[in-house]
């Protein structure tokens, strides 16, 4: 019974014993690992600066002497198969196909060891350390990594292009990140086309909006969606958009500081298209030219003149100067003149203008038509007559009205004289 006992307490003590000393290797074995170096080649860039920011100095020099005798060996592995290469027969082909592919695989792998050495450098450089000797000696290795002969140098640089393309900050994610940021900028175009269209259909419905306002939002609409999609796509291939548009804001003063006059023009436009004294297809009158507004921006008015003239009008003079709208309103009064001679019978000739003027098809009842004695002037009775008509058969009614009335008065025995001046000569 006390043999017993005494046996399981010495077992209890010898497995105590042996949990201490399993706890103790463990701990050892633990400590061994965070102090050991994590010098992998394939580790990715990004997973290697986590790795190295909780690191002390000496802990981020041990590192750096094991990625640099990491790169030592394999600066001899590519040694060893630059003096293989340039020992090979020319004549065997096959062989120094093998090896210039080997040479380039292994100047990638010295590729990706020199970058993560950097890496190394960086961080151990942040927090006070000397680096001087290591970047020395990368220095050197990268220069030395370019002689040799033909194929040593063709192998070089294959690998150096190869390294390049594969890492983080090199070809493909740069291709990467221009189709991204090219497919940004065409979804953003394409939705740029539609918005324009959608504003300007549904401001088109709308008559009170003038065709100024309506294509300028169009274009407004579509390039604020192009420049959204512009900044999103610089931002995409890592363009600060802050410093970008603060150039822009200096460069913005300093061109409108030059274009004063064309910013002149500008305002003009804006003050047009808000209080819209006239629109496309309008006759008007401005600072003394008249014509048909045929186009409209924010700069520049357009007018058609009748004999097919073109006048383009900056804005600061159509805003600068009395507009006349011909065709503001939907009536407008015809006013003419004519002129019957003193010995003619006045009521006679008024009574056929108020004929002449109301059976005309295209003059209105309402407002009704005016004749009245105007003037008498120096060879004749000048009688108004004034019938109201839709703007848009205004010239129809002038010109038919002032042809029929002419051949109405000569059917009448109604004189339309000509200008007479009595001269009187005094004889001494």
């Amino acid at each position: 019974m006390i043999s017993e006992r005494m046996r399981w307490q010495s077992n209890a003590v010898m497995a105590i014993i042996l949990t201490f000393f399993v706890y103790l290797a463990g701990g050892l074995l633990a400590e061994a690992s965070d102090d050991s170096s994590s010098a992998e080649p394939e580790v990715p860039i990004e997973t290697l600066r986590v790795k190295l920011r909780p690191l002390g100095v000496d802990q981020l020099e041990l590192e750096l002497e094991t990625w640099v005798g990491t790169l030592k060996a394999k600066i001899i592995e590519v040694g060893e198969v630059e003096i293989l290469l340039s020992e090979t027969n020319r004549e065997e082909k096959e062989d120094s196909e093998d090896l210039s592919k080997k040479l380039i695989d292994l100047r990638t792998e010295e590729a990706d060891i020199i970058a993560r050495t950097k890496v190394v450098m960086e961080a151990l450089v942040a927090k006070g350390g000397d680096v001087s000797e290591t970047d020395s000696f990368i220095a050197a290795v990268s220069d030395l990594s370019m002689s040799g002969d033909k194929d040593t140098r063709s192998a070089a640089m294959l690998a150096a292009v190869n390294s390049w393309l594969r890492s983080p900050e090199g070809g493909i994610t740069m291709l990467k990140r221009v189709g991204l940021a090219i497919t940004i900028f065409i979804i953003f175009w394409v939705i740029s086309r539609y918005a324009g269209k959608a504003v300007g259909k549904s401001l088109e419905k709308r008559s009170s909006v003038s065709g100024l306002l309506t294509n300028f939002a169009k274009k407004m609409a579509g390039g604020l969606v192009i420049v959204v999609g512009l900044l999103m796509a610089l931002s995409t291939l890592g363009v600060s958009v802050g410093p970008l548009m603060a150039a822009m804001g200096a460069g913005g003063f300093i061109i409108g500081f030059a274009l004063q006059e064309t910013l002149a023009n500008f305002a003009s436009g804006l003050m047009i298209m808000v209080y819209r004294p006239f629109d496309v297809k309008d006759y008007v009158s401005i600072a003394g030219d008249e014509g048909v507004v045929k186009e409209m921006s924010l700069v520049s008015t357009t007018l058609l003149s009748f004999d097919n003239k073109l006048l383009i009008i900056p804005n600061k003079s159509v805003w600068g100067n009395t507009i006349i709208n011909f065709t503001g309103e939907d009536l407008r009064r015809v006013d003419m003149v004519f002129g019957i001679g003193y010995g003619d019978d006045i009521p006679k000739a008024m009574k056929v203008l108020e004929e002449m003027a109301k059976t005309h098809p295209l003059t209105l009842d309402e407002p009704t038509v005016s004749v009245e004695v105007l003037e008498l002037g120096d060879s004749s009775v000048n009688l108004g007559c004034r019938p109201w008509v839709k703007s848009e058969d205004y010239w129809t009614v002038m010109w038919e009205l002032t042809k029929q009335i002419k051949m109405r008065f000569d059917e009448d025995g109604i004189s339309i004289p000509f200008p007479q001046r009595d001269v009187h000569m005094i004889q001494d």
